[in-house]
């Protein structure tokens, strides 16, 4: 025991530098590589600093962002944003900030997967998988393709989640089900799209735990129904994002958009087994080739394993435990089957799969399947040389892709303020046009019409207060774009907006009758976004009262 404990000390640095290795081209070059979103994510994460540094908590208008401001914290991913908007604070870099957001998505996600693996293998078997897992061509693509930084964080809840569940189930630790919540919660807040996503991983994987632990019928109802609670929690529990997302979504032209799927988005043959990298497509010039690949090495793995299962069960009819192995291979399967063009049908269907947008991101729930197989293997089979070779086949395959191309060095201030929506122009509001039509918005109260001027003002991120001295009925115009919540009070009365004048379309526009008058306009929440943050509330302590008073219903559960 204690050696494997040395060993495994020794392998969390390898882990550790192994991550690095992954990220290093980020770090080598100033800038930023050409790729596909992580301009959107690294804007986010300077203009997040700027508003926390203004004391706005939760963080949803951001007024310097598609040129007029729309309200990100609705849809964005919040626990990379509030994260990196904290530590861009302290480094007033929000590109480096992302790069480091990035290395501890890998690296957290290695490390937790490996305490997960250890549950059921030895040091150099879990370590193999790890390796495997590090450098799949998956998080290469997501990375230095993509720059989809916020899919690559999430996979640190897989691995958290596996292992509350084994908690519950194989030790029946009543805490695994605040865990459980707490993770699931996480999850959501990364990435609502990846809790679809992992689900068809870590759901079959309760059931597997359930099946071969030689639990009662009885109590296996109990785990699953109490778990099945715990994970309803655990994302109410973020209801102050996911209610808004679902219900002020269509305020969005996204939201009109009823089937997500996004072109011919299903893999085939060659998606799995294609070796072959792309400098440049013929669409895709400065970035890399937006060619989606799960791997070979990864796609033999799988093979290997199914082969193996097959041998020992019906052919040497060995007597090996190999469930873990089994729900490995049914896991892979049922995965896939959402990855290839069968399965369109659920996702022509299924809202919350359409949603997606692309069947292949079920490829990041695939990609924790071959460690789990490729240490099973390992610890099976007698000559070790596998581990040697499997290193060497991913060096040769994966290393040479660890670039960024075509590195550029933005001015910091560009990331602090975006004319053009940099989330694509679904993710403008449905009052207006592309946002980088309209004139620059400073300043950003002027009177229109009649006679007065602007004796002063003060402005903010999400409300303005100017004094306004009128010889004559005015008409204002504040350059934001028009959300509900947006409020405006000429001495502390409501007053109607305007935003439907083609002149100023979407536009905050209202009336100041003459005389001298405080305006103040303000972002404020709307009934469903109160309801959200109640409902937050509510359950966070339902859940604090639940471990509390956890002795007195651990019984019933166990």
């Amino acid at each position: 025991m204690k050696k494997f404990l040395k060993i495994d000390y020794l392998l969390y640095l390898f882990i550790l530098i192994i991550s690095l290795l992954f990220v290093a081209d980020l770090f080598m070059f100033p800038g930023r590589p050409a790729n596909f979103d992580s301009n959107f994510h690294i804007s986010n994460i300077a203009q997040f600093s700027q508003i926390l540094k203004q004391g706005e908590f939760p963080v949803i208008w951001m007024n310097n962002f598609a040129n007029y401001g729309i309200p990100i914290g609705i849809f964005t991913h919040q626990l990379t944003n509030y994260l990196g908007g904290t530590i861009n604070i302290f480094l007033q870099n929000p590109t480096l900030t992302y790069n480091i957001l990035v290395f501890l998505g890998i690296f957290l996600t290695g490390l937790f997967l490996y305490f997960f693996l250890r549950l059921y293998f030895p040091p150099w078997g879990s370590f193999l998988g790890i390796f495997i897992f590090t450098f799949t061509p998956n998080h290469i693509f997501n990375i230095y393709v993509r720059g989809a930084m916020p899919e690559v964080f999430s996979g640190i809840f897989v691995p958290l989640i596996l292992i509350a569940l084994y908690l519950i189930v194989v030790r029946k630790k009543i805490y695994g089900y605040f865990l459980l919540s707490l993770f699931i919660a996480g999850l959501t807040l990364n990435h609502p799209m990846m809790l679809v996503v992992y689900s068809v991983f870590f759901i079959p994987y309760l059931f597997y735990l359930l099946l071969t632990n030689n639990l009662e019928k009885i109590t296996q109802i109990k785990i699953l129904l109490s778990t099945g609670i715990f994970m309803i929690l655990g994302l109410l529990a973020t209801s102050y994002y996911i209610l808004p997302l679902n219900l002020e979504i269509k305020y969005f032209y996204y939201g009109l958009i009823k089937d997500h799927l996004t072109g011919n988005s299903f893999l085939g043959l060659s998606n799995f087994i294609d070796p072959r990298w792309y400098y440049f497509t013929s669409s895709e010039i400065f970035p890399r080739g937006h060619v989606v690949k799960f791997g070979l090495l990864e796609s033999l793995v799988i093979g290997i394993g199914f082969l193996y299962a097959v041998f020992t069960r019906f052919i040497s009819k060995t007597k090996q435990k190999q469930s873990i192995l089994y729900f490995s291979l049914i896991s892979a399967a049922i995965i896939i089957f959402f990855n290839i063009s069968p399965s369109y049908i659920l996702f022509k269907n299924l809202f919350f799969l359409n949603a997606i947008q692309f069947p292949w991101r079920f490829l990041s729930a695939l990609i924790f399947i071959p460690p789990i197989i490729a240490a099973y293997l390992y610890t099976h089979f007698s000559n070790k040389l596998i581990f040697i070779v499997i290193i060497i086949t991913v060096s040769i395959l994966s290393f040479p892709q660890l670039y960024g191309k075509n590195f550029n060095v933005y001015p910091l201030e560009s990331y602090y303020f975006s004319k053009v929506n940099d989330h694509s122009i679904m993710m403008n509001t449905i009052w207006t046009g592309r946002s980088e039509d309209y004139p620059s918005k400073i300043p950003q109260g002027q009177i229109i019409e009649g006679q007065g001027k602007i004796v002063s003002e003060s402005l903010s991120n999400s409300s303005r207060k100017y004094k306004v001295k009128a010889n004559s009925d005015v008409r204002m115009v504040d350059h934001t774009f028009y959300f509900p919540g947006w409020n405006v009070y000429v001495d502390g009365v409501n007053t109607n907006i305007q935003f439907q004048d083609p002149k100023y379309r979407g536009v905050i526009t209202y009336n100041v009758p003459k005389g001298t008058h405080d305006v103040y306009v303000v972002f404020k929440d709307t009934k469903v976004r109160l309801l959200g943050k109640a409902l937050t509330v509510f359950f966070t302590l339902l859940l604090a009262a639940l471990f509390v008073f956890r002795k007195k219903w651990s019984k019933l559960v166990f």
